[in-house]
């Protein structure tokens, strides 16, 4: 098989706008059908190169043998942006023998969940984090003595973070972590082995689990690998660098070299990985393919972020982007808290706050230390992002008000899921289950429909008038809480429903923490001119493109910006420490999100004796005046 010309014209005028085309790196890499690495600059377009190329197989499907095209990702978010923008022109890629998925939804659904079928005759009935921690907590108050159960909890052993060793089975803090005990045979280690067996044995698996189970099936089953290998012809791997060492090693477990095997991403910005990680990507030097110019930033945000980086690639910046100098913003601690104010009116006297569809923001490592630099020393009212969650304790958290973006996005369905989240909740507590597994929403209508219709019309009525009451800020927890006293309990016939008795208390405070979202937004106002600069993670801003970046000096275990002086004034040097190549992905990661200007904040003993080095890098030094 090969990609023509004419194929690569027919990719353009799908994904491209209009006169646009892809240039020779581009071309290459499309043109690929060879096991190769390929290294994207940030903001290169390397998701639009990877959509044309499968655009062009989706029309050469089925292949030779009936063998498939495996798509790998790491987020559902990633998964949808293909689907979005390929739409009809890659509906065969979603179809067998094909697979487009995370590499956790193609672990669980290729190998976990045969393995499990394996080892205990049945199906699991749930493989995720918040099912089983609630789980586990659970039956560690249920089948462990209490004596035993404060041992384990005076050792500050987290039971929600035991798995089991991905060789041999034994039980370790985290999959990659120590023993739990080095004395298996003693009274607390029998007794947790026990429970994480019974967890396991139930059906309700964390993701590890998964991976555990895989190679175990594995090693059971070495032909899986021939077996593999022959049904998929080409797997392309999205974002590589964020790939897991346990990952890396079951995918190479798996395809041989008959397999084409395409890994995308940039190494330099590995930062979801441990943190103790340098980087587990092995890049094939004998097989490298690079996208090097950016559309995302200027030649001058290129020029000085280049070498700040764990592997120095050069990075072409996009002519067409107007050329500011990138900042370095010295403040003292007099004058830190006006570090924000200073940064807005670098904004507007370059007049960035009149462009179209500008964004502002301000990054930093770490949101807040007790002693020393944190998000929180330049702007007090920053709060720390949490991760959202979809399960709670408390009824009232899945009948909360949405924020705009996500009514916006999902309509009246968001709240509908959350409400049906919430009574397949209430199943769950009360252990009720649908042959032999825990009820979904989907399943627990087909059950109501199937078992009662009168009863199933009359919760897609009120399902309708809840999602309006939510968003109209009324209160409608007693009125569900009723339909489950009532109607479901009539249903399951449940004598006693005292176990929903803490689900039903009118607690919300998992609703402040994970539902409304922190917008921690910085205003600033002068002469009728207003500029809004969102303060976030490093973590929180990865993959995105900014107007402008202020990167705020934070310390973990020392200054970041101390720690990399170097790099800024263009001096790279190979290392193997530890935290100065975390830093390095960090600051990578950090400052390579703006289009038009760049700034970090300073503090004067970071940059002291340096200055005239990075002038002479590229960088405009400017001093933040004292707070008045």
């Amino acid at each position: 098989m090969q990609i023509t010309d004419k194929d690569i014209l027919y990719s353009e005028g799908l994904l491209l706008k209009d006169g646009e085309s892809f240039n020779a790196e581009r071309r290459e890499i499309i043109e690929s059908l060879d096991t190769v690495d390929v290294l994207a600059s940030p903001g290169s377009g390397k998701t639009t190169t990877l959509l044309a190329k499968l655009a062009i197989l989706n029309t050469k499907l089925p292949l030779e043998n009936n063998e498939g095209i495996c798509i790998l990702t790491h987020t559902n978010t990633a998964i949808d942006e293909v689907k979005k923008r390929l739409g009809v022109s890659g509906v065969n890629l979603f179809r067998y023998p094909n697979n487009c998925s995370t590499i956790q939804s193609f672990i669980n659904q290729f190998l976990a969940i045969p393995a499990y079928i394996y080892f205990y005759g049945k199906r699991p009935l749930r493989i995720d984090d918040e099912i089983y921690n609630e789980a586990i907590n659970k039956e560690l108050f249920n089948h462990i003595p209490w004596k035993l159960r404060y041992g384990i909890q005076k050792q500050r052993i987290d039971v929600t973070k035991i798995r089991f060793n991905l060789d041999n089975s034994t039980l370790v803090n985290g999959l990659h972590g120590n023993p739990i005990y080095k004395n298996h045979e003693s009274d607390s280690y029998v007794a947790l082995e026990k429970l994480k067996e019974s967890i396991m044995e139930d059906g309700i698996l964390c993701y590890d689990d998964a991976y555990y189970l895989s190679f175990k099936y594995l090693r059971t089953h070495p032909n899986l690998k021939e077996i593999f290998s022959k049904r998929f012809r080409y797997v392309f791997i999205d974002e590589m660098q964020d790939t897991m060492e346990h990952q890396i090693t079951l995918l190479n477990s798996i395809f041989d070299e008959t397999v084409v095997i395409q890994r995308i991403g940039d190494p330099n910005q590995a930062i979801y990985d441990d943190p103790n990680a340098t980087g587990l990507w092995d890049i094939n030097k004998d097989s490298i393919l690079e996208i090097s110019d950016s559309k995302r930033f200027s030649r001058k945000i290129a020029s000085v972020v280049q070498n700040v980086c764990i592997s120095p690639q050069e990075l072409v910046g996009n002519s067409l982007i107007e050329e500011i100098n990138p900042r370095i913003l010295v403040f003292s601690e007099a004058s830190q808290k006006n570090v924000l104010l200073h940064f807005s009116r670098l904004i507007i006297e370059n007049n960035l706050h009149i462009r179209d569809s500008n964004i502002f923001k301000a990054v930093g490592w770490v949101s807040e230390h007790e002693s020393e630099l944190g998000i929180t020393s330049y702007w007090d009212m920053y709060e720390k992002e949490r991760k959202k969650k979809i399960d709670f304790d408390h009824l009232k958290s899945y009948l909360a008000k949405g924020n705009i973006d996500e009514v916006i996005n999902q309509g009246s369905n968001l709240y509908r899921k959350r409400i049906l989240r919430g009574f397949v909740k209430a199943l769950r507590t009360m252990n009720e289950k649908n042959e032999g597994k825990y009820f979904t929403e989907q399943s627990f209508l087909r059950y109501l429909q199937e078992n009662n219709e009168e009863v199933f019309a009359q919760l897609l009525l009120n399902l309708s008038k809840w999602c309006l009451k939510i968003q109209n800020d009324e209160e409608i927890l007693s009125e569900v809480t009723a339909f489950i006293s009532c109607e479901i309990k009539e249903i399951f016939k449940w004598s006693d429903t005292s176990k929903l008795n803490t689900f039903f208390q009118t607690k919300s405070e998992d609703v402040m923490e994970e539902h409304q979202v922190q917008t921690n937004v910085f205003t600033f106002s002068e002469d009728e001119t207003d500029v809004s600069i969102e303060i976030s993670s490093i973590h929180g801003v990865k993959g995105e493109t900014h107007t402008a970046t202020l990167y705020l000096e934070t310390f973990y275990f020392d200054y970041d910006i101390k720690r990399i002086i170097e790099y800024l004034k263009g001096q790279h040097t190979k290392t193997t420490a530890k935290r100065k190549l975390q830093n390095l992905k960090m600051t990578y990661v950090g400052m390579t999100r703006p289009s038009h200007l760049l700034c970090i904040a300073i503090r004067e003993e970071t940059i002291d004796g340096h200055e005239e080095e990075l002038k002479a890098a590229g960088w405009e030094i400017e001093y933040v005046d004292k707070v008045k």
